[in-house]
């Protein structure tokens, strides 16, 4: 029987197929960082998010509506309140005294089924007229908007943009296509 020396390996090393011998998986550097999570706290009925001394603002205050105190639209501390409630943090309290129903003036309560997803307004009903009041209420402050803003597309330097009255219906279209073709005997769909 013949014997001969084996190669000697060092420990945490593997032999690959050039020779050349290579660190094992488990034997690779690591390197620790220091990963500050901002401190989140209630405050009356907002959320306080303390970012440390380093950080040049410090506190913000987030409300329910998912607005920072700062001003601004993505802010860190937004989604640090959002973390904080993901990990099963209290919930901050609904702000009391909802304001009088502008339909009837009757007090109202709120129903988070009607909150604006994009608009972030509180969804309430009335104590009187419920959910119709809400609405009302609602389609009364769009027609306000509307009539503040009449563009569709607002005018800019060397266009003169597009407004909401300007646009036709089907079924003015329709009319002048039935009286295009009745003058000229053109139909565009024979």
């Amino acid at each position: 029987m013949k014997t001969e020396l084996a190669p000697s390996r060092t420990a945490g090393t593997v032999r690959s197929s050039q020779g050349i011998p290579k660190a094992h998986a488990s034997a690779m550097i690591r390197e620790d960082f220091m990963v500050f999570t901002p401190s989140v706290s209630i405050q009356g009925y907002q959320y306080l998010v303390d970012f440390g001394s380093g950080s040049v603002h410090r506190f913000h205050r987030v409300n329910k509506n998912k607005e920072c105190s700062c001003g601004a639209a993505y802010c860190e501390a937004i989604d640090a309140v959002r973390f904080y409630l993901q990990a099963g943090g209290a919930r901050a309290p609904d702000p009391e005294g909802m304001p009088p129903c502008p339909i009837c003036g009757n007090k109202t309560f709120r129903d988070r089924n009607w909150d604006g997803k994009y608009t972030k307004e509180l969804g309430w009903r009335c104590t009187k007229g419920g959910l119709r009041h809400f609405l009302d209420a609602k389609a009364e402050r769009i027609k306000k908007n509307l009539a503040e803003n009449p563009w569709l597309i607002p005018p800019a330097p060397g266009y003169p943009g597009v407004r909401r009255d300007e646009l036709m219906t089907w079924e003015e279209c329709e009319a002048i296509s039935r009286k295009v073709f009745l003058e000229t005997g053109y139909d565009p769909t024979a």
